[in-house]
């Protein structure tokens, strides 16, 4: 490519690596059926062969019901496929698989890197920056969790796992098959963390043994030794582990899995639970617990499999409601019960007196809290994350929830560190992370909108977020109606203890988070530059020449000669610096977020450039000050940043 002038800036527009969709040299994937849909001249989406016929989710779950791969997830190759979300989630739901489906402005193209005439993998292709995006995963609405699909999604591209189908668990893992995978993952995301000590494994009982499939759609059963290799990552020795699984009605198979179960105790060294024969494990939503039950549905003590050489007593008990508590801890809440049966009162806790004036005095409420009345909002208002649309379902009524808190909790005026331009709070601590500090707030009606019901496209770093149940997003510009109430400390069983009270006053979001933000600034920023590649400089110490480790500060013209500094002259990359200026201007309405934005736009900071770019940027000259003017450093290889400065001082540490 010919250098461009050096009196104008470089655009260097680099054409995506796709071509035209070609359905003959389609990449099929294999447990992925592929329909492939247009838009209708009446609206909808219809076959290509049938344009005169819009479809309903009936219709499509039919087409594919008769291709014989229902048994499959299902991938829509259609532009904008997101515009018909609720079209596709009722898809989702009627076939209990995912849905995937390409973004709202996004073409569906052929990813041109395959050699030869080789199958070319489908991709969405954004129809404005020509750039690759991510297929969207429509999840069963009424088993849409947070948790990973079937199939890898990333850069464009669906990519079959390999392995064994393991979901994480808190504090434990679940085993699933392709037929039961769905059902495993929403079950999974329910169950609450569980007691110190106490590991989970979620597994089907099949023949005598368990049952464990894997990614290529093949399953067979595994006795005790090997499940206990399977686990081999976890620190079971020791350890108490609680099998979920349901036992089967056949005596001689109960038998052989009672066996397995003490096998895998003498493997593992650990005490295994489970149900007793002929009984199962039933998922208890208001403590998001696992409760044992007898063949006839009733709750029952979980039964004990231990070691021979087992040390000591088990570390935890079992209680006639069909809980397993820490053998030094009392049940403070009654499980929940079934038909004809009643569960023993929790017993009263000890009365320790009067407490000292210095002692936190705050109420520890009962869990999970009362979920709010909603509403629409038919006025665009604003919000603050950039992809939330407006007319959201927002709280009618006040109400009260949790959100995680720092450990002082009483400076909570200076801002709850996030890097996201919102809070998330929960009805029930238990689905915070465990040994967490929180913070009760009070929610004013407009502050809070449910999970659940979030019209947004999330940006694929939140696509984890969707389909939190009980969970409530507090947006930045909202802020100014959440208050705080008191803090509580979170154990691993799920149970508060007061921390004291905390200053009163409304929430704020201090930009903080060594994982995504840079120089406290949100993920949700301006980019430069936005379209092609465009010139910038940099100004390095020529003494002592490297690259700071967290950001560099570009220049958008060349700056004055300054001696004793290194000049270099760089192509970016589309987006892959901060634009400060435009990023001050964004964040300036929302008044209740404290970022740097506005104090490095006083200080002059034009532009930011992540070191995680720093490979994606390259050299295209280097100027050393000298006689008052910039000289060309000469016979220099152009490069990416990173091995340009290696070039330049090969000493000097990069």
């Amino acid at each position: 490519m010919n250098a461009m002038p050096a009196t104008t800036d470089a655009i260097i527009d680099e054409p995506p690596a796709t071509r035209r969709f070609d359905l003959s040299r389609h990449r099929r994937i294999t447990g992925l059926f592929d329909l492939w849909l247009e838009p209708g001249e009446r609206g909808g989406l219809v076959v290509p062969r049938k344009p005169d016929r819009p479809l309903t989710a009936s219709d499509i779950t039919d087409l594919v019901r008769r291709s014989g791969e229902a048994a499959n997830d299902v991938r829509i190759l259609a532009a904008d496929g997101a515009r018909h979300t609720e079209l596709f989630s009722e898809v989702a739901g009627l076939l209990a698989h995912d849905v995937l489906v390409s973004p709202d402005g996004a073409v569906v193209r052929h990813h041109d890197r395959q050699i030869g005439n080789e199958p070319l993998h489908a991709v969405p292709l954004d129809r404005t920056t020509r750039r690759v995006s991510d297929w969207l995963v429509i999840q069963p609405p009424e088993l849409a969790t947070p948790l990973p699909g079937w199939f890898t999604v990333d850069h464009g591209l669906v990519r079959p796992r390999t392995g064994v189908v393991g979901l994480p668990l808190h504090g434990g893992v679940v085993l699933a098959t392709r037929a039961d995978f769905v059902t495993r993952r929403a079950t999974a995301h329910r169950l609450g963390s569980a007691s110190d000590g106490l590991v989970t494994i979620a597994v089907t009982a099949r023949a005598g043994g368990f049952l464990v499939g894997d990614y290529g759609g093949t399953q067979r059963v595994y006795d005790g030794g090997q499940l206990a290799a399977l686990l081999g990552d976890l620190p079971l020795y020791g350890s108490e582990l609680r099998l979920w699984l349901t036992w089967p009605s056949d005596p001689d198979e109960q038998q052989r899995l009672r066996a397995q179960a003490q096998e895998l105790a003498e493997t593992t060294g650990a005490t295994i639970w489970t149900p007793p024969p002929g009984g199962s494990a039933e998922l208890v939503d208001g403590r998001q617990d696992l409760r044992a039950l007898d063949h006839a549905g009733k709750p029952v003590e979980w039964r004990a499999h231990r070691p021979r050489f087992a040390l000591g007593p088990p570390a935890l008990r079992a209680t006639p409601a069909g809980l397993l508590v820490p053998v030094s801890a009392s049940v403070s809440i009654t499980a929940g019960t079934t038909a004809g049966t009643t569960s023993p009162p929790a017993a009263a806790p000890p009365d320790f007196g009067p407490a000292e004036a210095d002692e936190p005095t705050a109420a520890v409420p009962e869990t999970p809290l009362p979920r709010p009345e909603l509403a629409a909002e038919n006025r665009r208002t604003a919000y603050g994350p950039a992809w939330l649309s407006a007319a959201q379902q927002v709280n009618a009524e006040q109400f009260e929830a949790f959100v995680v808190s720092p450990v002082d909790a009483r400076s909570i005026a200076d801002g709850m560190p996030s890097a996201e331009l919102f809070l998330l709070a929960f009805l029930d601590p238990r689905s915070m992370p465990e040994g967490s500090r929180v913070l009760r707030v009070r929610v004013e009606p407009g502050g809070a909108i449910p999970m659940e019901l979030l019209r947004a496209h999330l940006p694929a770093r939140l696509q984890h977020l969707r389909g939190l149940r009980e969970a409530y997003l507090l947006p930045a510009a909202r802020l100014d109606r959440i208050f705080a109430v008191d803090t509580f400390d979170l154990d691993r069983s799920g149970n508060l203890t007061s921390a004291g009270t905390c200053e009163a006053g409304s929430l704020r979001i201090r930009c903080a988070s060594p994982a995504r933000s840079i120089a406290g600034l949100p993920n949700e920023v301006r980019r430069w530059p936005t379209v092609g590649t465009r010139r910038a400089y940099a100004l390095l110490p020529a003494e002592r020449l490297r690259l700071p480790r967290n950001w560099l500060r570009l220049h958008r013209r060349r700056p004055p000669v300054q001696p004793g500094r290194l000049l270099l002259e760089l192509q970016v990359p589309r987006a892959r610096t901060i634009d400060v200026t435009a990023t001050a201007d964004l964040l300036a309405p929302l008044t209740r977020v404290r970022t740097q934005a506005e104090p490095l736009r006083t200080a002059q900071v034009d532009l930011i450039l992540g070191s995680r770019s720093y490979p994606r940027v390259r050299v295209r000259r280097a100027y050393r000050a000298d006689a008052g003017a910039w000289q060309r450093v000469p016979q220099l290889p152009k490069g990416p940043l990173p091995t340009v400065m290696a070039r330049l001082q090969p000493s000097a540490p990069s």
